[in-house]
């Protein structure tokens, strides 16, 4: 979704309408975002600090990229800085966190796939799911994430070979190819 440029410049000036606008055209996406990094849990608590960072630094969007490129990256990095903060304060469980996955051929490949990418590297999550998800180049990835296109691709090679190996160990026997 594209954001006009005098909205941006009223919403950073304090104008609450055009904050408002801002926010209703964004959230939605912002929070889809989060929520694939964070999980459902934190994902409104996320969603809303994303919000209070875009608003105090509005005033420092340079133009230099499209707005929801930059909404985009406030939004990973927020998110990002969550699990990090989170890891740090993380306590070993009594109880695995990996839900077990029945023998039967009936297991849901959806089922399947959510608990083996709660397994690999959130870095690694969020290449892969800004790529197959978000349906986005490997340029637009490298400048979300300041990274060299070279790296989005091996990073992107590196979260499908993890993502294949953790849904053999939960026992999918590999009968749908991945992408």
């Amino acid at each position: 979704m594209k954001v006009d440029a005098p909205c941006i410049q009223l919403a950073a000036q304090g104008d609450r309408a055009a904050q408002r606008t801002l926010y209703d055209s964004l959230v939605g996406r912002v929070y889809r975002s989060v929520l694939r990094i964070v999980g459902p849990n934190d994902a409104e608590d996320v969603t809303q600090e994303v919000f209070l960072r875009l608003f105090a630094k509005l005033g420092s969007f340079r133009h230099d990229s499209e707005f929801t490129t930059w909404v985009y990256r406030l939004a990973v990095n927020e998110a990002l800085q969550h699990l990090r903060r989170s890891r740090r304060r993380a306590t070993v469980p009594l109880v695995e966190d990996a839900l077990p996955v029945p023998e039967q051929p009936n297991v849901d490949l959806s089922e399947l796939l959510e608990v083996a990418l709660g397994q690999i590297d959130a870095d690694l999550k969020m290449i892969l799911e800004l790529k197959e998800v978000e349906q986005l180049s490997y340029a637009e990835i490298a400048e979300l994430l300041r990274i060299p296109a070279g790296t989005v691709g091996s990073r992107l090679n590196r979260a499908r070979h993890d993502l294949r190996e953790k849904l053999i160990a939960l026992g999918w026997e590999g009968k749908y190819e991945l992408q």
